[in-house]
Parts: structure tokens; C-alpha cells; sequence
């Protein structure tokens, strides 16, 4: 932008007026700092899971990892939803928010091993031959801060910093064998053919790293990883997250996003009343569709 000089007269004031006036309109326009925009994402992931709980093996007396989906029968492959939005400050701050969810569940005619599991006070067996179907339902929501600490003409860096909620959810229904606490007149064991039902919800914080390296005018690889491990009260949980993704942009407003992840996470959540020791890991590609306004 060119401004004329100011003028080293003040006879005349006008072209000094003029001068500044220039000055503050064309102040919005050269400056850095944009203003806030909006993205919204919507994609799904085509996962590939594996899920393990720790149950009692009454037979060996001590703890034993159980697979949900080899002995339980949940399915191994399953879509996934996902959403995201963020909101840019400007070309340093920005919020972001993002939710995932993956429902399954799975009946097994007739289970192989035994095993026992504590929940709300009570310990339920299931019997070798016992028929048994299991609801596993994860909710994984993140809300957070980042922060670009490095732009170069190609190259970007993000420090990201928030919290990982996540809502588990594990079901059986079938036949179980109820222990019952001993009372003064008397007790034992009671089979039941019913549901079991117990959900934790772990709030716990996180933070990442992610990169984006600009290929031309419309493509963006783009890099981000996440990780925490935190013991609060009863509730121990960590999480690791790595995705790889190339973004090409359709126009100034749409874009589209291939990528490939791998999430693990865990929540070990023990009380007198329950116990429940999950490890949930899914991995594979993901396709998403952005707009930006």
C-alpha cells in the first residue's frame, strides 16, 4: 500500500486528513489477524477393533484377559461416525471440539470359559456353556486449545492441549449365576436369566502435537498425535492417538480429508462396588468432507 507523504506545511490541513483517513481504512485489510471462521467436519471411520476386559478365572483363582470380540462375538469390523468443529481466532488460536462413537454388541450361544465379574456390589458367574450377549458402547468426546507456535512458508506446528471425555458403557444379558452376600438367615447362589448393565464416565486431559506441510495451493499433509495416563481416585485411564492425513482443497470453502489412525485407550475404574479393567484399541482409514465459513 502506498501512502502519500504528510505534507511539512500545516497551512493546509486537508491532505494531512486525507493521509490518516487512508491510513486507519486500509488498516483492517493489511493487518495479519483475520477474522474468526467456523469448520465443520463430518466423516466416518472404518475400524478395525480389538477389545479387552480383565475378569476372574474361578478355576486358575486369579485374573485372566477376556477378548471380546474372539470369545464375546462382537463384531471385529464396524464404521464408525464422526464429527468435528473448530473455531480459528485468528492464524494462532483456535478451539476445537470432536466426537466419535462406536456401538457394538454380540451374542455367544455358548461360551467357552468361565469367568466372574464384580459390578454394584455383586459378583456375577457365567458358566462354561452359559448363553451370553454383551453391549459394549463407547462415546469419545474432545474438547480443546491450540496453539500454532511455528508457521513457516510450507510448514506449521500446533501445540494442542484439552480434554478426552469418555463414556463406557458394558452390558451382559444371559445366563449369569448371582453370588449373594451371606445374611444372618442364610445365603448362596441364585441363577438368573437378566440384564447387567454399568457405565463410567472418564473426563481426563490430554495433550498433542500436529503438523500440517502445505503441498502446493491445494493439498495439506497433515499430522497429529494425542496422549495422556492419568490415576484420579478411582479411575485410572491413558489414551495414545496417531493420525497420518492428506487434505485436498476442493475451494476456498470445501476440502476433503483421507487419513489413517490408531487409537488405544484404557480405563481401569475400581470401587467396593466395581470392578471393570477395559483396553479398546480401533485402527484404520477414515474419510472426511470439511466447510469452512
Amino acid at each position: 500500500m502506498l501512502v502519500n507523504p504528510l505534507p511539512t506545511s500545516a497551512a493546509d490541513p486537508k491532505p494531512t486528513l486525507r493521509s490518516l483517513m487512508a491510513v486507519l481504512i486500509s488498516l483492517p485489510i493489511t493487518s495479519p489477524i483475520q477474522a474468526g471462521s467456523w469448520e465443520i467436519e463430518l466423516g466416518t471411520f472404518f475400524s478395525q477393533t480389538d477389545t479387552n476386559i480383565r475378569v476372574y478365572d474361578p478355576f486358575a483363582e486369579k485374573d485372566r484377559i477376556l477378548n471380546f470380540e474372539s470369545e464375546l462375538m462382537l463384531p471385529h469390523d464396524r464404521s464408525l461416525p464422526y464429527f468435528d468443529v473448530e473455531y480459528r481466532f485468528n492464524d494462532r488460536h483456535h478451539l476445537y471440539f470432536d466426537w466419535r462413537r462406536l456401538h457394538r454388541d454380540g451374542t455367544q450361544e455358548d461360551v467357552t470359559d468361565p469367568f466372574q465379574f464384580t459390578i454394584n456390589g455383586y459378583t456375577y458367574h457365567v458358566e462354561a456353556g452359559s448363553y451370553l450377549e454383551t453391549v459394549l458402547e463407547v462415546d469419545i468426546m474432545r474438547f480443546g486449545y491450540g496453539f500454532r507456535f511455528f508457521q513457516g512458508e510450507d510448514l506449521a506446528l500446533d501445540l494442542l492441549a484439552g480434554v478426552h471425555v469418555t463414556h463406557l458403557g458394558l452390558g451382559f444379558i444371559g445366563d449369569l449365576r448371582l453370588e449373594i452376600e451371606p445374611e444372618p438367615t442364610g445365603g448362596g447362589d441364585s441363577e438368573i436369566h437378566g440384564e447387567v448393565f454399568s457405565a463410567v464416565t472418564a473426563p481426563l486431559p490430554n495433550l498433542g502435537l500436529r503438523m500440517e506441510f502445505t503441498v502446493g495451493e491445494r493439498i495439506v499433509f497433515i499430522s497429529h498425535g494425542h496422549a495422556f495416563y492419568l490415576e484420579v481416585d478411582e479411575i485410572t485411564g491413558w489414551m495414545y492417538e496417531l493420525e497420518v492425513a492428506a487434505r485436498y482443497r476442493i475451494s476456498e470453502a470445501w476440502s476433503v480429508t483421507g487419513s489413517l489412525s490408531y487409537y488405544e485407550l484404557g480405563v481401569d475404574y475400581r470401587t467396593k462396588l466395581t470392578t471393570i479393567d477395559v483396553t479398546y484399541e480401533f485402527y484404520g482409514p477414515m474419510l472426511k468432507v470439511a466447510y469452512r465459513f
